[in-house]
C-alpha cells in the first residue's frame, strides 16, 4: 500500500488483508475515510499526525474512479470556479459531471452525526470528511463528449465555457436557496392567499 493514494475494501482483501485487519486499520485511522463506504485514503505520516488531507480534491478524484467505476467524469460548476479562482467564496459543494449517476451525498449530515457521538474518533472523523466538504452533486450526462475540460494533477475540471453551460443546463446558475416559479402559479398563490389574508394587499404595497 502506497501513501497518498486511494484503495478499497476489495483491494486491500487482494492484498491479503483480513476483514478483520482493515477494520483494525480503520478504527485506528491508519485509513482516513473518504465519503464512499469501502473506500479509504492512505495518508502519510504528517497528514495523520496533523489530521489532515494535504489535497483533498485530489483524493477525492481517485475514490471517484473506484466509487464510480469509471473515468468518465469531471469538476464543474462552483467546484471548478473556486478551483480556478474565479469564485473566492467556498460553497461547500463538489459538482461531478459523469455518466454513472445523478444525486447527492450530504456529508454534513454525516459529519454532524460523528461529532454528536463524542468520542475521540468520531470527532477525528467529522474533522476528516469536512475536507472534502458538505456535500458532492452528481450531474448524471448521456456521453461527455464534446466537453471541454482541461487535465490537471487533481482531476479533470471544466474550462470557463463548459462551467456556464453546466451550470445553465444543471440548473445551477440560480442564486443558492431560491426556488423559482412560473408567473402563473405566483399569481394563482397570491390570489388564493389573499383570500385568506385581507390585509396582504396592504402590505404588498411595502414590498
Amino acid at each position: 500500500m502506497l501513501p497518498k493514494q486511494v484503495t478499497s475494501n476489495a483491494q486491500l482483501r487482494k492484498e491479503g488483508l483480513s476483514k478483520a485487519g482493515i477494520e483494525q486499520m480503520s478504527a485506528a485511522l491508519k485509513l482516513f475515510p473518504t465519503p464512499f463506504k469501502g473506500i479509504y485514503y492512505l495518508p502519510i505520516a504528517e497528514e495523520r499526525n496533523g489530521w489532515f488531507i494535504e489535497k483533498p480534491l485530489k483524493a477525492l478524484s481517485m475514490a471517484l474512479r473506484i466509487y464510480l467505476k469509471a473515468n468518465e467524469f469531471y469538476f464543474s460548476c462552483e467546484t471548478a470556479e473556486e478551483f480556478f479562482g474565479l469564485k473566492w467564496t467556498p460553497s461547500g459543494a463538489v459538482h461531478i459531471v459523469n455518466t454513472v449517476r445523478s444525486g447527492r451525498v450530504d456529508l454534513e449530515k454525516r459529519i454532524q452525526r460523528n461529532k454528536a457521538k463524542g468520542t475521540y474518533r468520531a470527532k477525528k472523523v467529522a474533522h476528516l470528511l469536512s475536507f472534502y466538504g458538505r456535500e458532492i452533486v452528481f450531474h448524471k450526462v448521456a456521453s461527455l463528449k464534446g466537453t471541454k475540460v482541461k487535465e490537471t494533477p487533481y482531476g479533470r475540471f471544466a474550462t470557463k465555457a463548459q462551467i456556464k453551460a453546466d451550470k445553465k443546463r444543471f440548473g445551477e446558475d440560480k442564486p443558492r436557496g431560491k426556488k423559482y416559479i412560473s408567473d402563473e402559479l405566483f399569481n394563482k398563490l397570491l390570489e388564493e392567499n389573499l383570500k385568506k389574508d385581507k390585509n396582504l394587499l396592504a402590505r404588498l404595497h411595502y414590498l
